[in-house]
């Protein structure tokens, strides 16, 4: 009950984000927009700059989608291809990148939100997992571990996303971003 109450407000928090802006959007009209209590409101976050963190709930929320929509055909490395695309795109399409920006920013500061490299997301798990089933099916090298792997993959796909923010969302996400994604992953595929 307490999560989906805690769900229910990121989701209406990042609505009114998306639509609104952060700045012009009050804690009462979230609390409004979930059809929660402000004391359940204050019993998950201090505040709302709170919620910027949350961004990576919703990042987990989206993988869980992909996840299932994946082609089961395809290979491992295809898979990760493909999700990268796709998440690459939902960014670009869905978060405003100054929220962006805040999140990525949050995570440099050594007492603030850690979301994005918290190891029990699930966008973490995903990613092990698929590795993990690469490196059974011969796709994928075991000379370096799926945590090693899954690890630099992450670092790359960070970047991607650090660049855009610096210009602002200028640049697309989907197109060179995901093609040097794709390269990192390379260097781990074996060779037919």
């Amino acid at each position: 009950m307490a999560r989906d109450a805690r769900a229910s407000i990121i989701h209406a928090a990042w609505d009114l984000f998306r639509a609104k802006g952060f700045e012009k959007t009050t804690v009462d009209e979230i609390i409004e927009n979930a059809g929660t209590a402000k004391g359940t409101f204050y019993r998950h976050f201090q505040g709302k700059s709170a919620l910027l963190g949350t961004l990576s709930d919703l990042f987990d929320d989206k993988y869980h989608e992909l996840e299932r929509q994946l082609d089961p055909d395809s290979s491992v490395v295809e898979q990760i291809g493909w999700l990268n695309v796709e998440f690459f795109d939902y960014i670009e399409r869905s978060v405003p990148v100054e929220l962006l920006s805040a999140l990525l920013a949050s995570q440099l500061n050594p007492r603030g939100d850690r979301s994005l490299v918290n190891q029990e997301r699930y966008y973490f798990a995903i990613h092990r997992k698929l590795v993990a089933r690469g490196q059974e099916h011969g796709e994928i090298t075991t000379d370096i571990s799926v945590h090693d792997i899954v690890r630099l993959y992450a670092i790359e796909e960070r970047s991607m996303l650090y660049d855009w923010c610096l210009h602002q969302g200028a640049q697309p996400l989907v197109g060179e971003p995901t093609r040097i994604v794709a390269e990192t992953l390379e260097r781990f595929v074996i060779k037919s």
